[in-house]
């Protein structure tokens, strides 16, 4: 299997590469995200609201649960004769806009409990992202994901991106170059009922959306992250039609690749980070690049010290920074005063001393 790899062995870290090559060429670099990147919020992924939505219909009826092994068969004896799927069932259950949204509530929309437990709201990694979005390193974003915590991630940074959910939202989406953030949910949103889900509709997209698609992964480089391209085999087939890319590919993933990922990984030689869970490797990616900030950074002048001091006292989170800078400017004063030529030491003046006469006792001077 070690054959799918590419041949020898990278000079640096692929984590060094990635954040030089996107430092150099804000924008240039998209994200393909998969469910990987909201797993670890508790957020699940298509198919396990397709196994929990058969087991509450299983429950239900009385009968007794099936495993996940058993699912399909389950629902093949007990079903209403469509195939298993995400839309299916939600037409079966929910046969209103209104009682659809309620039913996948539980799964995408935090309760109060969960929101406090950080549970089903944007985690470290969505954050990340949205701050590679807020420099500009980030301006198109491919996802496989129902949720919306990237969108509301975005927000927060006060970005409003545009999203395309559907191929009737592309007909009169803005150009990609001209838009700060695209978002394009290849799947879908979690509360329309036109989602993609089974194997057979995973199969291939429809022309517009497959398109735009080949366009991305044309024009831009790209960072896959919490992907594993099991299922998704419009993508895969996407990826494997990219003859040229103009830009490298990295691909991230927590655990070692699987045999589809290698193949693509091969193809398109890219540079692989394993150990790589999107919630530490995003955040990583952030520091990095700040990191080359400061050093493309010319030395402060007075004023753009105090201003920058100013912005970054109101914010908590800050703070760090607040003692990076004054430990940059001390060491800015300790490097001038040695530059110093030494001074001359300060001769000492003599003591004064005032002549005194003696006189005898009763003697006037």
């Amino acid at each position: 299997m070690d054959d799918l790899l590419p041949a020898g062995r990278p000079a640096f870290d692929a984590r060094i590469s990635l954040a030089t090559a996107m430092h150099a060429q804000p924008g240039v670099y998209a994200l393909l995200l998969g469910s990987g990147t909201s797993t670890g919020v508790g957020v699940p992924t298509g198919w396990g609201v397709v196994t929990a939505l058969v087991a509450k219909v299983a429950a239900a009826a009385g009968e007794q649960v099936p495993t996940e092994a058993d699912i399909e068969q389950w629902w093949a004896k007990h079903g209403d004769g469509a195939p298993l799927g995400y839309s299916a069932l939600l037409e079966a259950l929910a046969s209103t806009p209104a009682a659809r949204r309620a039913l996948l509530a539980s799964f995408f929309e935090p309760t109060p409990e969960e929101r406090a437990q950080g549970v089903k709201v944007p985690g470290a990694a969505h954050r990340a992202i949205a701050q590679l979005v807020a420099r500009g390193a980030v301006r198109v974003i491919v996802t496989t994901n129902f949720d919306r915590l990237i969108e509301q991630a975005l927000e927060a940074e006060g970005i409003f991106p545009q999203v395309i959910a559907t191929p009737a939202a592309i007909e009169g989406m803005e150009p990609l170059p001209h838009a700060r953030c695209t978002v394009i949910k290849l799947h879908g949103d979690y509360a329309r009922t036109d989602q993609l889900n089974t194997v057979e509709e995973l199969s291939a997209y429809v022309p517009p959306l497959r398109k735009l698609l080949e366009r991305v992964l044309d024009e831009y480089g790209l960072v896959v992250s919490g992907w594993s391209g099991d299922w998704d085999h419009g993508l895969v087939a996407a990826l494997e039609g990219t003859r040229s890319r103009r830009y490298p590919l990295f691909w991230t993933s927590r655990d070692e690749l699987g045999q589809l990922a290698r193949r693509l990984v091969a193809q398109h030689r890219a540079h692989v980070i394993t150990g790589a869970a999107a919630e530490q490797f995003f955040p990583d990616l952030v520091n990095r690049l700040e990191a080359l900030d400061d050093l493309a950074d010319p030395p402060l002048t007075r004023a753009m010290a105090v201003a920058r001091l100013k912005r970054l006292l109101p914010d908590p989170v800050k703070h760090i920074e607040v003692a990076d800078l004054f430990e940059t400017e001390l060491r800015r004063l300790r490097d001038y005063l040695r530059t110093l030529a030494p001074w001359p030491p300060t001769p000492i003046p003599p003591r004064c001393s005032t002549p005194t006469t003696r006189y005898a006792a009763g003697a006037t001077p």
